[in-house]
């Protein structure tokens, strides 16, 4: 695997897992529509080689219209179907717009699947606002920010999550800026010599 970095830019080539080609044939549509959207969560430590099992790939998109949305609902179709919602209306009114996720699966296929719901919260708009984006073998796709992800990787707190963000910790140590790392936990409330405690730092 190769990274190389330039801004808030992240050059990676390496052998396609079966999440990264998820994550590439989705975020292709969402680019095509001209939508706005973070991969979050542990696919951005698998993303970068953390080797473990997920079921879904979690995202957070930007609040739309329905008539955007529905666009975007065919568009998909071509591909992929949603599991907990037959049409664009349900899937819009009872689910997005009730802060709920769906979830997309390529056809023929179940896991792993795309978690998808829209970016309500001001953490989630900052994530949504503060991405970065990652050419993995010449496909663009938009991560949180390294130092947001640690910071509530942590927050989560569980043993999966922890490890998380000791993985990106360690991987790209030289590349994070501490300062804004410290001020991501800090606005998460956390302790900041607990947590690097808990991380081994």
């Amino acid at each position: 695997m190769e990274i190389t970095f330039k801004g808030k830019t992240i050059t990676l080539d390496k052998e396609l897992t079966l999440y990264d080609t998820l994550a590439i044939t989705f975020a292709h549509i969402l680019h095509q529509q001209h939508i706005s959207y973070v991969f979050v969560s542990g696919y951005v430590a698998l993303l970068f080689g953390r080797s473990r099992v997920s079921e879904d790939i979690d995202m957070l998109v930007e609040h739309m219209s329905f008539e955007k949305f529905k666009d975007l609902w065919d568009a998909l179709s071509a591909d992929f179907y949603c599991h907990n919602a037959s049409d664009a209306q349900s899937a819009y009114n009872e689910y997005l717009e009730q802060n709920l996720a769906l979830r997309f699966s390529q056809k023929n296929m179940v896991i792993p699947n795309v978690e998808f719901k829209w970016a309500w919260n001001e953490q989630q708009k900052h994530a949504l606002e503060q991405r970065w984006s990652v050419i993995l073998n010449s496909h663009e796709l938009s991560t949180s920010a390294l130092e947001l992800q640690i910071a509530f990787k942590i927050y989560l707190g569980s043993d999966k999550d922890i490890e998380d963000a000791r993985y990106l910790f360690t991987l790209f140590r030289e590349h994070l800026d501490l300062t804004i790392l410290q001020q991501e936990i800090k606005d998460l409330h956390l302790s900041f010599p607990t947590s690097k405690k808990k991380l081994g730092w």
